[in-house]
């Protein structure tokens, strides 16, 4: 039998053409290590003198010469591997390279778009989230998502990491996405805008069933947040100030004059939160300039109107008790940290409001001391007129969240359903939770049942019908008490806010439970 003969390269590309070709090797072909000790090198010499090499191979066996690279393991000593890099011998090996999907850069894009619009149009932040995973379930897209009041965190997964790549070591130049995943942030002013909401409802849902493609969707999502807003700077101050004249007839039992001079006031303080967008160094101090403005011309008037008010009913949409009612409700969600915010930032803003009233009222006090503390409170508006300002009121708070004319035909018959259980339940029932509980269960059953026949968000009817409930004006109330009189009793009154606030979650939570019970809801549902 012949010995064995050194590795050559002519011997090893035979050996790895026997393997691409399926041939196998003669068994006087063999390929030895080499050894690099130095007595196996002496005794390798001779017996190369020894053997005769193999003839050449000739020309009709078509070998297949194949590029090698000869590496020694580091914890193998004296043992030599082939590695093969040649792409002869990849076609036989099935690698399946991670498949990434051509729409994700646009899916994300619509991720993020949405996370915008639901922060900037005032969708409550167990909404925003419940909205996001649907719309992560429709994309097929892995995300999860952490929210505070004006920034959402996206954690998102790109689908080439999820996917096999255990046979991919013979391919290092294909691009591949890390395995980890990718960290967003969207950041936004928070506010309202319920008609650019709605629109965005309904574009939403046109993807959810298959009415439009993700390219599609991108372009509306983009053309909403491009508009201007829906509520112009005219239209704002219509609003402001018939707010002023019907929320002092209807909501705050007061005369003609108080409505007229409430008026005036509403356009003030119109004027002055338009000042406070266009000078940003004016924002952080509107509120407290407005009341001193209000809480001084309203002691002016003491001799013909009453302070409270004259005072309240210009800065009725400024009142906390829209917000601290959304807190309250995410708190029930488990958005602790959300709602936490919303809370304590919700009585420190009934504070504020009641301490701006509280200088403007002690500025012309210090001038003319000896005037009432209550001014002159004469008789009420008759209720009959409630049948011809309380519309005029629902659609001037819906032009301040920003609805368009769609919206208030619903927007009106929510806030009549409420104003009329607090008017006439009120009569029998004296306990505010209970009727505050009530009303927000009726508001909350024909906002939920309108999301079925018109396909609008409940939260554009709820956001007016909350808003006449009006649980701010009770804490700014018992806030302005504790500042004018020292009265440490009044200070109850975040507690009071808080129950009343309870109460309106209680019964939305019970409306909602009652159309959905299931909770299994195939559109878009942005609520309280």
């Amino acid at each position: 039998m012949a010995a064995a003969s050194p590795p050559t390269l002519q011997n090893t590309a035979r050996f790895l053409g026997s393997q691409g070709t399926g041939r196998s090797m003669s068994s006087d072909t063999i390929v030895a290590p080499p050894d690099d000790s130095p007595s196996s090198s002496s005794s390798s010499q001779r017996s190369h003198n020894l053997i005769k090499p193999p003839p050449p191979a000739a020309a009709s066996e078509n070998i297949e010469y194949a590029s090698t690279l000869l590496h020694r393991k580091p914890f193998l000593p004296n043992t030599d591997v082939l590695v093969n890099v040649s792409s002869t011998f990849n076609n036989d090996e099935s690698s399946e390279k991670p498949q990434q999907d051509p729409q994700f850069e646009t899916k994300k894009r619509i991720i993020l778009a949405l996370g915008r619009c639901l922060l900037q149009y005032g969708s409550p932040s167990h909404r925003i989230e419940e909205t996001l995973k649907h719309a992560c379930k429709t994309l097929s897209i892995d995300a999860t998502f952490t929210i505070v009041p004006d920034l959402i965190l996206v954690s998102l997964a790109h689908p080439a990491s999820t996917s096999s790549s255990s046979s991919s070591t013979t391919d290092t130049t294909a691009t591949q996405h890390p395995p980890y995943p990718e960290t967003l942030t969207i950041k936004s002013v928070v506010g309202f805008d319920v008609g650019k909401l709605v629109r965005m409802t309904k574009t939403m849902n046109a993807l959810y069933k298959g009415k439009q493609n993700p390219e599609q969707c991108l372009m509306s999502l983009q053309e909403i947040i491009d508009s201007p807003p829906s509520c112009g700077n005219w239209a704002l101050c219509f609003s402001f100030s018939a707010i002023g004249f019907t929320a002092t007839a209807c909501m705050f039992d007061g005369t003609w004059v108080d409505a007229t001079a409430a008026t005036i006031l509403g356009l003030l303080v119109a004027l002055l939160f338009i000042a406070s967008i266009k000078i940003p160094a004016y924002g952080p101090i509107y509120e407290v300039s407005s009341c001193i403005i209000v809480g001084l011309v309203a002691r002016l008037l003491h001799e013909y109107a009453c302070f409270i008010t004259v005072g309240l009913s210009p800065i009725l949409i400024l009142l906390p008790g829209y917000g601290m009612t959304m807190a309250v409700m995410e708190i029930l969600a488990h958005q602790v940290t959300t709602g936490a915010i919303r809370l304590a930032y919700a009585v420190i803003y009934a504070f504020l409001l009641a301490y701006g009233l509280q200088i403007g009222s002690s500025v012309y006090m210090a001038i003319n001391p000896n005037i009432p503390d209550e001014g002159v409170c004469g008789d009420p508006v008759s209720p009959w007129y409630y049948l011809l300002l309380f519309p005029i009121m629902s659609i001037s708070i819906g032009l301040a969240y920003g609805s368009t004319r769609q919206q208030w035909a619903s927007q009106t018959c929510c806030a009549a359903i409420g104003f009329c259980v607090l008017f006439f339940l009120g009569r029998i029932v004296s306990d505010p939770q209970v009727l505050s509980t009530i009303a927000a269960f009726a508001m909350g059953l024909y906002a939920n049942f309108a999301l079925k026949i018109t396909g609008e968000p409940p939260l554009a009817p709820l956001c007016v019908g909350i808003t006449l409930l009006v649980p701010g004006s009770l804490g700014v109330r018992h806030a302005y008490a504790l500042l004018h009189n020292n009265d440490v009793t009044q200070g109850l009154y975040p507690i009071l806010m808080l129950q009343v606030s309870l109460g309106l979650a209680v019964g939305l939570h019970a409306a909602a439970i009652i159309v959905y019970p299931t909770s299994k809801i195939r559109s878009l549902y942005i609520s309280l």
